[in-house]
């Protein structure tokens, strides 16, 4: 019986994983066939005045001269913060040598807050995805 729940549970894992139901992971496909992949770290940090929102990527591309760009949107709901509170990063480029790169984009808004906040990320790089998920905003160490 435990060996068919464990087989019914690899075959979910092994469709679910391809389609890309896993929140907060982006895939662009180029030309070639090749992707990029893009992900936003769950945790995230603001200034003392809730006005600048740094945010945790990880970002692959295929080698390319050209580099891939990220675009980050975040949007912080009540209760968490008094006001709708939402921000953007300027275009942050990342360098396309097939290596799984840290990157972190500065979001510039007003009235965030510590807590829960949606986060978007736009990744252009042969081709365009995006990645969607639900970050924690903390508060930056001094």
């Amino acid at each position: 019986m435990k060996r068919i729940r464990l087989l019914v549970l690899l075959s979910a894992l092994a469709i679910a994983l391809p389609i890309g139901i896993l929140s907060g992971v982006a895939k662009a496909g180029g030309s070639t066939g090749s992707t990029s992949q893009l992900s936003i770290d769950q945790n995230a940090q603001y200034d003392a005045l809730g006005g600048i929102i740094h945010v945790g990527l990880r970002a692959r591309c295929p080698a390319s001269p050209l580099p891939g760009t990220i675009l980050v949107n975040v949007k912080q709901y009540p209760p968490e913060t008094v006001l709708y509170a939402e921000g953007e990063s300027f275009v942050k480029e990342v360098v396309c040598d097939g290596q799984t790169h840290t990157v972190g984009a500065t979001v510039f808004g007003a009235n965030f807050d510590e807590g829960r906040a949606l986060a978007t990320a736009t990744f252009t790089a042969g081709g365009t995805g995006s990645a969607q998920r639900w970050i924690n905003i903390i508060v930056m160490p001094s």
